[in-house]
């Protein structure tokens, strides 16, 4: 119904208002009468009061804007037709308890409970509406306070997560309490660092979410700073402009604090002692909602619980990490005494096992589990007395053992370890043993094979006849690692092999290797000696079974004999000294128990390299004497072919003197032949010298070579004519086959000078038969063969006349400087060519060949 069309009684006229009017004033709540249009009749006392002073009397519904009312919920303000009174007069409805949170008119912020009904005349007419509020702001303040204190206390009492806790109870707080709430912790630097914003109104939390870079401070004059300082709860009861300039950062800071418009607060500090570690800060944004006195003695509980709650949670923290730290620690040391690859074992002071490692297990031959609670001695029985006495003095003294030898008197290959005990302490308390043990047992042996070895070094060096050294290598062989060695050695042809010993520690084993005569072939791959020999690697058969004996027999007479020697386990190593390999050492285990690994094949190996280059050393020894003795008889032949034609050219020469101071003239047949044979002399001697000049240009790599086409069919034939006297003298007749030309691209002086010391070897040695020189054209090389028909060069010393100093021997030996043949091979080389010796086809006598390409 309109306003205008509902009748308005006449209180005042009423018999019962004066009644009415007095109970109105007994009343405590505040009372408020309207008429049918909403206009207000009347008023009591207290509801003037709890307005705060005389109330405007309204004259319609839409004027009770002038109340201002909020609803608690949502924070939106009541729009007029909201009122009880104006719903019980539009809609006839009975409101009841309406919770509003409402501005006095002289500012004070209450709450109230607002109920209203419609009133009617006795024939049912809409007479108006009466409304009654009572204050329940102090109530309210302590149910949502209790309340909120209820819900944070449970909140911090369910988990230790202080962080976590705290947020959630921030965010209880703007439930119940708070329009924002505020996080802030101190961190490691002093300052406030901010952990968490959170906004009743989901829609304002975007906004609020900018105010994270603005933590608050603790160097200036604001409330925050002082709740940090003082260490107690702070009022701020209204926000003005001013209040917000003071507290501004920046202007982005101030223009974000005039949106998000807060009216009060509440800064409370979480201190525990003389700790001040965080702040949370209440924010009311309602301008019904204004923080009191009350308030702020709540705030300082939930505060104080706040605290207690962070710091038990921060011990609770301190005692994880602390756990975590031990367990991480017991971790650690589990994962380290898994890794070491030593043996480690912790012992109490009973001496009972409480921590050990595998590989200590391992040694002891006992899986871990087994050692815990139990001693050394229950363990590993009455051998473990040694180590129980050791360790019952490191607990008495305090003092530690170390690397105290200890031989395991087990059955089998005998095993040392270097033991350590020390004591363990906490707190100045001994708890008990830690021990460490490692395996020795390879190191002991290398120590013992490298004084061995060095032993056995000052042996093979005690000698520079190679035989006695391969002799003594087989002795330190059979003495340390094996029970029977043989040494081969490779022919002087690079392909025979000759055993030059052959040693067994037991008589019937030696006999069997003296009988052994077998010598792998030369290309016999399936022999491990000739594989070695080709390879220059060590070869390890661990197992010598019987099909490895059939794949390395020679024949069934050899397996048998190998069967009797019996080898279960067999090295092969070479002796290679400066690049060559010389032989090879072999060595055999008859022993089933005794299996060869690598560290015997690395020892055999580092004691044949000493031998091998104790062997070269007494070759070149050997060699160096040699030529110590060649080069005395060199220079004794070079003295005696020097002085021969030079004395001869003196005497002739003084023979010519002698007759130019005569008075009578000396005769021309005299005079020219005196001549003639001084000039031979010359020539003889210039011959020598030049062969001396030759071998330093060869030895220094500088000779020369003047090339030019020639003719060498021409060459010979002029050859033969030029050397025919000396040839006639030594009666041996020439015959060249020279027919064709045959053209090379040559120095033709220093050809001629190899075609001239062959001929003039075919006359010394062969003086009396006949001598042939052949030319041959076979396409890229051109071949110039020098046959005699004397005695001949036996085949063995064919590589050796080609060196410098060497000579034939027999009559002419001595005759001879050892150079022609060598400085021939080195011109015929020069050229790309080449200068043999080979027996002739057919009947006695030698055959040079001298090579060289065409181009």
């Amino acid at each position: 119904m309109s306003e205008s069309s509902v009748p308005t009684p006449d209180f005042a006229s009423s018999p019962e208002w004066e009644r009415l009017r007095a109970v109105l004033r007994l009343l405590p709540m505040g009372v408020f009468l309207v008429d049918a249009n909403g206009r207000m009749v009347e008023t009591n006392e207290a509801a003037e009061a709890l307005w705060g002073g005389r109330v405007p009397h309204v004259g319609s519904i839409p004027e009770y804007r002038e109340y201002q009312a909020w609803w608690p919920d949502t924070g939106r303000r009541l729009e007029p037709h909201e009122w009880g009174l104006a719903r019980a007069l539009l809609g006839g409805e009975t409101v009841l308890n309406q919770e509003l949170d409402i501005v006095a008119f002289d500012g004070a912020r209450r709450t109230i409970l607002n109920s209203a009904t419609p009133l009617y005349g006795r024939d049912g007419a809409l007479m108006g509406a009466v409304a009654v509020n009572v204050d329940i702001t102090q109530r309210k303040v302590t149910e949502r306070a209790e309340a909120f204190l209820s819900g944070a206390s449970r909140l911090l009492a369910e988990s230790l997560e202080w962080e976590p806790t705290l947020k959630a109870v921030a965010r209880l707080a703007t439930h119940e309490w708070a329009d924002y709430c505020l996080l802030d912790m101190l961190g490691e630097n002093g300052t406030l660092q901010r952990l968490a914003l959170f906004a009743r109104n989901s829609e304002r939390q975007t906004l609020l979410d900018r105010a994270m870079p603005y933590p608050a401070r603790l160097d200036g004059d604001t409330v925050m700073a002082r709740a940090m300082r003082e260490g107690r709860a702070m009022l701020t009861p209204d926000i003005t402009s001013e209040w917000l300039e003071r507290h501004a950062r920046s202007p982005e800071h101030l223009r974000l604090m005039e949106e998000l418009a807060p009216r009060s607060m509440l800064a409370l500090p979480l201190v525990r002692g003389e700790r001040r570690f965080g702040l949370i800060t209440l924010i009311s944004t309602s301008q019904a909602r204004r923080y009191t006195p009350m308030d702020l003695a709540y705030a300082e509980e939930f505060a104080r619980r706040a605290a207690l709650a962070v710091d038990s949670a921060r011990l609770y923290r301190q005692a994880q990490e602390a756990l975590r730290e031990r367990d991480a620690s017991l971790a650690l040391l589990r994962a380290f005494l898994a890794a070491s690859p030593v043996g480690m074992a912790f012992l109490d002071r009973e001496l009972r096992y409480v921590h050990i490692n595998p590989v200590l297990a391992d040694f002891n031959g006992v899986p871990p589990e087994a050692h815990l609670g139990r001693t050394p001695r229950e363990v590993l029985g009455p051998h473990a007395d040694t180590i129980e006495k050791q360790i019952h003095r490191v607990l008495h003294t305090g003092e530690p053992a170390v690397d105290a030898l200890l031989v395991d008197p087990r059955p089998g290959e005998p095993r040392q370890f270097l033991q350590t005990y020390f004591p363990v302490r906490l707190s100045g308390e001994t708890l008990g043993v830690g021990a460490t043990v490692r395996e020795v047992t390879e190191q002991k042996q290398e120590e013992q094979r490298l004084r061995f070895l060095a032993d056995a070094t000052a042996r093979l060096s005690t000698s520079l006849d190679w035989r006695t050294t391969l002799r003594t290598v087989a002795e330190v062989v059979v003495g340390q690692v094996a029970d029977y060695c043989t040494v081969d050695m490779l022919a002087p042809d690079g392909e025979q092999l000759e055993r030059v010993e052959a040693r067994a520690s037991d008589p019937n084993t030696q006999r069997l290797l003296d009988q052994s005569r077998f010598p792998p072939p030369p290309g016999a791959h399936h022999s491990p000696i000739r594989r070695v020999l080709r390879t220059g690697q060590p070869e390890l058969v661990s197992e010598a079974g019987p099909a490895w004996l059939e794949s390395i027999a020679v024949s069934p007479e050899h397996r048998q004999l190998m069967e009797a020697m019996g080898p279960r386990s067999v090295m092969f190593v070479p002796l290679v000294a400066r690049g060559r390999t010389l032989g090879v050492v072999s060595a055999a285990s008859q022993n089933p128990s005794r299996r060869y690994g690598g560290r015997d094949l690395a020892f055999l190996e580092d004691l044949a390299a000493r031998a091998a280059l104790a062997v070269d050393n007494a070759w070149l020894y050997r060699d160096a004497e040699a030529a110590v003795t060649a080069r005395d008889e060199f220079v004794a032949i070079a003295t005696h072919e020097l002085r021969t034609p030079l004395s001869a050219l003196q005497l002739q020469l003084a023979s010519l003197q002698r007759a130019t101071e005569r008075e009578t003239p000396i005769e021309p047949e005299r005079l020219r032949q005196g001549v003639a044979s001084a000039r031979r002399q010359a020539e003889r001697l210039a011959h020598l010298v030049n062969h001396l000049f030759d071998v330093t240009r060869i030895s220094t790599g500088r000779l020369e070579l003047q090339r030019e086409e020639v003719d060498l069919s021409a060459l010979a034939h002029r050859l033969v004519t030029r050397m025919e006297d000396a040839l006639a003298n030594a009666g041996c007749a020439a015959a060249v086959h020279a027919d064709a030309p045959v053209k090379v691209f040559v120095d033709r002086l220093r050809v001629e000078q190899v075609l001239m010391n062959l001929l003039s070897n075919a006359m010394k040695y062969a003086p009396g038969q006949p001598v042939e020189l052949s030319v041959e054209d076979t396409g890229d090389t051109a071949v110039v063969v020098v046959r005699d028909w004397g005695p001949g060069i036996p085949r063995e010393a064919h590589a050796r006349i080609f060196e410098r100093f060497e000579r034939a021997t027999g009559e002419h030996a001595r005759a001879s400087l050892g150079l022609g043949l060598y400085i021939s091979r080195q011109i015929a080389r020069a050229h790309g060519g080449e200068l043999t010796v080979e027996p002739p086809p057919e009947g006695p006598g030698t055959r040079f060949v001298l090579r060289l390409p065409r181009g």
